[in-house]
């Protein structure tokens, strides 16, 4: 009898360690993930540099079904490596359809290393910009701009007095960004540490931490010290952004099978998912149900609908929701008071929105 509910506890452990293993997305989230690859030769050193390695990297970003990846230690046209271009080569053996934006961090045997991130082709990207930061080895910070906020990739240096000065380059870059902001990467810094850490301290007082802090990011570490990968996250304007999930991977089940992610790379991928109000999609396909349109004369939007419409919330090009109306009054939605330009327009119905931007001019 003994022998038998031993089976059984070790059976339900088993399907208990297989349901963890996996990490569905969630309707209308986007999904950040920040990812050391180690130069796609595996989780140790010295490492094999090869395509096996550079799909079996990719596969866990597939899987993981990332909108938009920070990925470090990459190398573009090295010589002993191939001349290979890394991080779209992980691009294309993932077979997302991601848009690659490399970042050069410091030349390297006739080519370059650096970091650089990977940007599903449906999320509009309205400008790139790459911010050098000072190391022992040359740093760079990759920032991506979309509509409704700003992502930035980078992997900061290991001498300490060179990370507190790369943190207050990004900080002054803050100052002249109108939206939210993600900062994504190996940070070779850590909360935990003394002091709040190094260079964590003059971050924090820009950013607050998203990404999960329970456990080591770094793969075989038991010590307090080995979380050094985050995803930060700046509000800015009250942008009703919300994270909804977040983890540290540590295994992965990949096409049925359970993958300890320490032999893929020497750091373990941390994803966050992020819902944008009235800026994620559409749950349900309503649209072709729903008319809308402005009426300039009476500053107002006028929604013509098949179905009754619960809401009606009114967002800043942001994010930010400024007004919303219920029942009765959502056929017609007073525009008065607010200034000329871009609004979303969020129409509910039951469990299903769409969301439509409109001009007030």
């Amino acid at each position: 009898m003994k022998k038998y509910l031993l089976l059984l506890v070790g059976a339900l452990c088993f399907c208990l360690n297989i349901v963890a293993q996996t990490y569905p997305k969630k309707a209308n989230v986007i999904r950040l993930l920040t990812y050391n690859s180690h130069y796609c030769k595996g989780g140790t050193d010295p490492g094999n540099i090869n395509s096996y390695n550079t799909q079996r990297f990719a596969l866990v970003i597939k899987t993981l079904d990332a909108d938009i990846v920070s990925l470090q230690e990459l190398d573009s046209a090295a010589n002993s490596r191939g001349k290979r271009y890394l991080l779209n080569e992980i691009a294309q053996a993932t077979g997302l359809n991601y848009t690659p934006v490399y970042g050069k961090a410091a030349s390297y045997d006739g080519g370059s290393i650096g970091c650089g991130t990977l940007v599903k082709k449906d999320l509009t990207i309205t400008k790139v910009k790459k911010i050098p930061l000072p190391g022992d080895e040359p740093r760079v910070v990759v920032r991506t701009d979309f509509e409704d906020f700003v992502f930035m990739s980078t992997h900061f240096d290991l001498n300490d007095n060179k990370r507190i000065q790369g943190a207050g380059i990004i900080s002054t870059e803050l100052d002249y960004i109108r939206k939210p902001v993600f900062l994504a990467g190996d940070l070779n810094d850590s909360h935990r540490w003394g002091n709040g850490g190094i260079a964590f301290p003059t971050l924090m007082n820009c950013f607050e931490i998203a990404s999960d802090t329970e456990g080591n990011s770094i793969p075989g570490r038991t010590d307090n010290s080995a979380l050094i990968d985050y995803v930060l996250f700046r509000d800015y304007n009250n942008s009703g952004i919300k994270v909804v999930d977040t983890h540290i991977v540590r295994s992965l089940t990949i096409n049925g099978s359970n993958v300890d992610l320490k032999d893929v790379s020497d750091h373990y991928p941390v994803f966050v998912d992020v819902e944008l109000p009235g800026a994620t999609g559409i749950t349900d396909q309503v649209k072709k149900n729903v008319q809308l349109y402005y009426d300039s004369e009476h500053e107002s939007i006028t929604i013509l609908s098949s179905e009754d419409i619960d809401n009606v919330e009114i967002y800043q090009i942001t994010g930010q929701k400024i007004k919303e109306v219920y029942g009765e009054n959502t056929d017609r939605v007073s525009l008065s008071g607010l200034n000329k330009g871009i609004y979303l327009v969020k129409i509910i119905i039951g469990n299903k929105y769409i969301v439509e931007k409109i001009m007030k001019n």
